[in-house]
């Protein structure tokens, strides 16, 4: 079962069935918080998104799920023609 859910690096906790998203990021920081403070923190209702995602992916350990879009620019490189001679 999945110990540690995170959405776009945000974690989520799960309470009632429903999984709810904080704005906590940091590992260490989540690590330290007990349940009732998780709880403390909850903010939007993301069950759809999340059990959508469980089901599509079927993680066995901690897992992230990006979905936003990256800010990254790709770089890339334009092969050069070849002239035969």
């Amino acid at each position: 079962m999945v110990k540690m859910i995170r959405l776009n690096n945000h974690f989520v906790v799960k309470d009632s069935g429903k999984y709810y998203l904080t704005n906590v990021t940091k590992v260490s920081e989540w690590k330290n918080m007990n349940e009732s403070e998780r709880l403390d923190v909850k903010g939007k209702n993301v069950t759809n998104k999340i059990k959508r995602l469980l089901k599509k992916h079927k993680p066995k350990g901690n897992i992230n799920f990006k979905t936003n879009p990256s800010k990254k620019k790709l770089k890339t490189k334009k092969k050069s023609k070849k002239v035969g001679g």
